[in-house]
This record gives structure tokens, C-alpha cells and sequence, in this order.
């Protein structure tokens, strides 16, 4: 009796628990209220507290609008029939990976950086000297072994 594959598909997202609209009004009330603190002090005669606020303000709208840039941000890896793809979305880069299906590994190892190693692990996924890290921001160390264990699984199905 013959396995049939339907396929296979995990993609993982940041959390964005934020719209941009919502963080729109975050910036505009964080404004209000560090501007308000600094006129204060500014017409107690603390007027170097001003041009600060307003570095504070533009600091706080950075860290919005890069975490709205990155929203979109997705890794994923799709089994279908004798292909492995893995797929990465990172601001305005897009990567996709092809793996035959029958050669695909998936490894957990620990990651060296310039440094050594720094303790954390690395789901990879590659084949014939070619390979790709996986889930490197979205998931943890635990979650990464349980991920592995499960593609492995998937990877071995036969026809």
C-alpha cells in the first residue's frame, strides 16, 4: 500500500500584537506626555531638557516604524512531494532554498559566531554541502530540538 503526501508546510511569524494605527496613538500620547514633562522643566529654567524629549521622541518613532518594517518577516519550510523549501522574508530580502527531499538533513548544533560558540543552537537544514539556518529569531532552543525531531519524521516518509 502506497503512502500518499499531501504535503507539509510550517511558517513562522513574529508576534505583532500592534497595528500600525495603535502605534501610531502610542507614539502620540508617549509624545504628548514627554513634551508636556519637558516644558515644564523648560519653564522651571532646565531648558536643556527640550532638545532631549524631542531626541527621546524621535528615538521612540524609530523603534515603531522598525518593528512596522518587520512585521512582515516570515521563515518557512514546505514538504511536498521530493522537495524541501525553505523560504525567508526579512524586511525587503527574500530567500527561497531547494533541497531534494531524499538528500535533506536537518541538524541541531550549536551556533559559532565571531567569538566561539555562544551557547545557543541552530536548527539547519541542508544537503550536499549547502544549508540554511531555520527559526533563527522566532523559536527557542527547546522548541528547535521538538521542530527537528518533527521535519526528520516528515522527511522519511516513503512512496
Amino acid at each position: 500500500m502506497a503512502v500518499s503526501d499531501f504535503g507539509y508546510k510550517i511558517i513562522l511569524r513574529p508576534n505583532n500584537s500592534l497595528s500600525p494605527e495603535d502605534g501610531i496613538k502610542v507614539i502620540a500620547v508617549l509624545m504628548v506626555i514627554v513634551l508636556l514633562v519637558a516644558l515644564v522643566f523648560t519653564l522651571m529654567g532646565a531648558w536643556l531638557v527640550l532638545p532631549f524629549a524631542g531626541m527621546e521622541v524621535v528615538a521612540i518613532a524609530y523603534a515603531f516604524n522598525y518593528i512596522h518594517q518587520h512585521s512582515g518577516d516570515y521563515e518557512s519550510i514546505a514538504i511536498e512531494d521530493d522537495h524541501v523549501v525553505v523560504e525567508k522574508r526579512n524586511y525587503k530580502k527574500f530567500s527561497a532554498t531547494v533541497y531534494q527531499r531524499y538528500w535533506a538533513q536537518v541538524n541541531v548544533r550549536g551556533v559559532v559566531n565571531s567569538s566561539g560558540l555562544n551557547g545557543k543552537s541552530g536548527l539547519f537544514i541542508g544537503s550536499h554541502g549547502k544549508e540554511v539556518e531555520f527559526g533563527k529569531y522566532f523559536i527557542n532552543d527547546e522548541q528547535r530540538v521538538i521542530l527537528a525531531r518533527e521535519l526528520r519524521q516528515k522527511l522519511r516518509i516513503n512512496y
